[in-house]
Formats: C-alpha cells, structure tokens, sequence
C-alpha cells in the first residue's frame, strides 16, 4: 500500500497491512514492518482498538481499511445503518491520526452473477451510497481526515469498478475530503491500461494498494507493475 500526498506528488509512503505482518500486538508488527522497510502500517483486523494503540503509541497509519459492520449499499437497512455508524466512529479516529478510510459500496454483491445482487435497482444503490457518503464526508471535513473510494471488480461489486466509476462518484458526493484510490489487483480485471487508469484521476489519486495477480506480493505473480509505478 502507497500513500500519495496530493500535493506532494514526488512523496509516496510505502506500507504494508497489519494482516500481513508477524507480531501479536500493533507494536511488534510495526516493528517488524520497519524492519522490512515499510514506513507505517495499514488497519485493518482490529481498526477501533489498534487506532486507539496507534494515537498512544504515535504509531503511523497510512489506512483504515474495513472492520466495520455492514456495508453501505447492504440488502439489509440495518446494516446499512451500522455500517454508517461504524464507520462515521472510524473517521473520526482517522482524523486523529492524520489519516484516511478506504470505502467500498460493498463486497460480494454484484447484478454481473446470478441472485447475489442487493435486490435493488443500480441507480437506487447509488443514491444510497452516496447519500451515505456525503454525510461521512461531512463528519472527514471536520475531523480533518480523508475517505478513499476504492473500485472492485466486477465479482465483488457493480458500482464501483473502474477509476472512472471512483472519479464520477467522488463528484457527485461533492466533497473535498473525499479521494480515490487504486488497487492493482483489481484494475488489472477491469482497467486497459494501469498507467493511464492513475493518471486520469489526477490529484484526486491519494492511495493505491499493491499486489501481483493472484493477491500475493508484488514479485510473485505475472501482473506487470511498471506502467502503475510510472503513472
């Protein structure tokens, strides 16, 4: 995971998931990561008591990434509404670590398979979303914290796919403190052309998770990685 500060676009962070590091505490794993020659550590296991480790520790945390309840385009309202609440909590700690949230519509739900869409319309998810969003974008704007919207591919989510899903969505929640973000991975199902796919978002690229073809580290599969690190 990289870290881009938009305005200083020559500066890239380089992290790694806590999931992905030894260590039975967020300490020893930063450590370790250190070690490795990774700058901080993305949450992602344990994000509401590892950010309250981190703000004690001063711990560095390039991303909170999931750990929360629902989703929000969820089937479920209810977990549409926990999922707002759970992660209104965690901006509001990104914000104290001088950090994001990545957001995904949801995971595993997609009209592109058979009977595992959310049971609604594509434009009523979307309005759900987004109205979602703009009220998280309201609590990041105050809390001084940032939410990158992350597109998925097309087995896991038909709302957000492609950087050019990401940059329409960012527009129309119209706010300045959200963001979007890349994962290799997935453009490599849904993007042409990796390098061109990040250049198109311009400043509005502020994170980019890294792995090879099959989810493992960069090095290990046959994804050419070149054109994302040009970009």
């Amino acid at each position: 995971m990289g870290e881009r500060r938009v305005k200083e676009r020559e500066r890239v962070r380089l992290s790694i998931q806590d999931r992905l590091v030894p260590g039975t505490t967020l300490r020893e794993r930063y450590d370790n990561a250190r070690r490795y020659g990774f700058e901080a550590i993305e949450l992602s296991q344990q994000p509401f008591d590892d950010a309250e480790i981190a703000l004690r520790e001063h711990i560095p945390i390039s991303a909170i990434c999931g750990g929360y309840r629902g989703w929000l385009i969820d089937p479920d309202p209810e977990k549409i509404r926990e999922a707002r609440k759970d992660l209104a909590h965690l901006v509001s700690l990104a914000g104290e670590l001088g950090t994001g949230c990545v957001v995904v519509p949801i995971w595993g739900r997609t009209r592109n398979l058979p009977n595992i869409g959310t049971g609604r319309a594509r434009d009523a998810d979307e309005l759900i979303f987004v109205e979602g969003m703009r009220g998280l974008a309201s609590r990041a704007e105050r809390a001084g914290a940032k939410l990158y919207v992350e597109p998925i591919n097309r087995y896991q989510n038909d709302l957000c796919v492609t950087i050019a899903d990401a940059l329409r969505l960012r527009e129309r929640i119209g706010s300045a403190a959200v963001f979007v973000m890349g994962d290799v991975f997935h453009m490599n199902i849904e993007e042409a052309d990796l390098g061109a796919a990040l250049e198109s978002a311009g400043e509005w690229l502020a994170y980019l998770h890294l792995a090879d073809s099959q989810r493992l580290e960069p090095g290990r599969g046959h994804l050419d990685l070149a054109p994302a690190f040009a970009a």
